[in-house]
């Protein structure tokens, strides 16, 4: 039997959640790559308009800006704002969208979440938005749920507890789960569970001719294989998604601060990691405080056991230096486990950001720990803050092999990150000054991790973006995208190509 575990009254809240108003008054960046042209006349898209009444957003709709500009704000002056936007209340009428598109000769693009890191669900043309799609069931005999193409956290922290289900789920409320599964998915759960797209059994998207097709391991084995890992927009667009749950144990959520003897205990830190059991997720950060520039280590997860089972794990580092209890809200909480998720969620609102990644295959490296430290300590200083992040993966993840799904980032134990935000009032000299920063960081770090980047960690300051993302995977993913999308329908400056990039 299934039950839709939300009601629209809930569903309608969350979605607000998300369509909050933001300052218009955003710094300009020329580094930031700008995707041109103008967009289209409004009175193009009347026949899309009469296919679907009351479905499609204009430039004079009050609702519009909301659907159309980007989640990081320092791209919202480089990027264009779509000249028309289809809120999508089911398949029929993403199909409805897609046909009338092609057949026009409008560019499109898909949006859920929206929370592209460069600013990819952006077009000159048509926004396909499919965030009101945000129905959930529980199957309970098979342990399944099937969720819509525009479900966020949010909803899954809402409805998973009700039934005491769990799967790899991200902690950013406003996150899609769309964008999370077909780019990989990494989560506090990923170690002991697998990666969000390890979870998913199947899936429905529109082709570009505009056909909705089931995607599975029997059904359309090739788009199989590349959805779980590919990232989204490349293929079509996904109406529904179903996954298996798992049990939501007991647990330990924590955050845990350092702000002493830094160049013993980051260290200590990585090989304390690098051995731990599959039973804890976390992510680890050393940031350069907003405003003053004064570094801490801040580890924050959650521990499949009892506070004193993690005190074992962590007793390495806690030889050399406790942890700051009781500052800058520090706690170790035995929990269950969704109020364990409550405490480490984030909203994940907008923010002006760059992040660029890398994953680390080899062992814990002192000379690594050195250079993270002595570069956070050059850092410039920001409204907002600097840091460089390492998301603990390896267990559940390594199960898999590198080309048995397209996620291939199957061989490290830690992918790792530097974050540069800053607030609106930042002058732009210090901006500038934090982003050459941050490519200079992400430049010497390459003597100690390998050649690839997390595909939703999108970057548009990658060059070699496609391999980058997608490894040995990269040729078997362009056939498979010369054959469901010859015409590159679904396109943007860092989609899977039609043919393999020389480099």
């Amino acid at each position: 039997m299934r039950v839709d575990m939300i009601s629209a009254r809930r569903r309608a809240l969350l979605r607000g959640m998300g369509a909050l108003p933001f300052a218009a008054a955003l710094p300009a960046l020329a580094r930031a790559p700008r995707l041109a042209e103008a967009p289209l006349d409004s009175a193009r898209f009347a026949g899309l308009v009469r296919a679907l009444p009351g479905r499609v957003l204009l430039p004079e709709m009050p609702a519009h800006l909301s659907f159309v500009q980007t989640w990081n704000l320092h791209l919202r002056d480089a990027r264009p704002q779509a000249a028309a936007v289809v809120r999508a209340q089911n398949a029929r009428d993403v199909q409805t969208a897609v046909r009338w598109a092609v057949a026009n000769g409008v560019p499109l693009v898909a949006r859920s979440g929206g929370h592209s890191y460069a600013g990819y669900s952006s077009t000159t043309g048509l926004v396909i938005d499919v965030s009101s799609m945000t129905a959930l069931a529980y199957d309970a005999r098979s342990r399944r749920v099937r969720a819509g193409g525009g479900v966020r956290n949010a909803h899954l922290f809402a409805t998973l507890p009700t039934v005491g289900r769990t799967l790899t789920h991200g902690r950013c409320l406003d996150v899609g789960a769309a964008g999370l599964v077909l780019g990989g998915g990494v989560g506090f759960n990923m170690r002991r569970l697998g990666l969000t797209c390890d979870q998913l059994t199947a899936t429905e998207m529109v082709l570009p001719d505009g056909r909705l097709v089931p995607v599975s391991a029997t059904q359309n084995p090739d788009l199989w294989w590349a959805v779980r890992g590919a990232g989204g927009g490349n293929f079509g667009i996904h109406t529904s998604f179903t996954f298996r749950t798992f049990d939501a144990p007991p647990l330990t959520a924590f955050k845990l601060v350092w702000d002493q003897q830094l160049d013993q205990v980051l260290p200590a830190m990585l090989r304390t990691l690098h051995q731990a059991p599959r039973a804890l997720g976390v992510k680890l950060s050393i940031e350069s405080a907003p405003r003053t520039g004064r570094l801490s280590m801040v580890l924050l997860g959650q521990f499949v056991g009892t506070p004193a089972k993690l005190a074992q794990v962590l007793a390495p580092v806690d030889a050399i230096a406790p942890p700051n209890m009781g500052e800058n809200g520090s706690h170790v909480t035995p929990c269950d486990y969704w109020s364990g998720q409550q405490l480490l969620a984030d909203r994940g609102e907008p923010e002006f950001m760059v992040e660029r990644s890398r994953y680390l295959i080899e062992p814990p490296n002192e000379g690594m720990a050195a250079a993270v430290l002595q570069h956070l300590r050059k850092a410039p200083v920001t409204g907002a803050g600097l840091r460089w992040k390492g998301f603990l993966t390896g267990g559940a993840v390594q199960d898999v092999a590198p080309h048995q799904t397209a996620f291939v980032h199957r061989r490290d134990w830690l992918l790792t990150s530097i974050e540069t935000n800053w607030l609106a009032t930042d002058p732009s000299a210090q901006v500038a000054s934090a982003l050459d920063w941050t490519d200079a960081f992400y430049a010497a770090m390459a003597d100690w991790t390998s050649g690839e980047s997390y595909q939703n960690f999108i970057d548009d300051r990658e060059p070699r973006w496609a391999r980058a993302y997608h490894g040995g995977n990269l040729e078997r993913l362009v056939a498979i995208k010369r054959q469901v999308d010859p015409n590159n329908v679904f396109n943007f400056r860092q989609s899977i190509p039609l043919t393999v990039p020389a480099s």
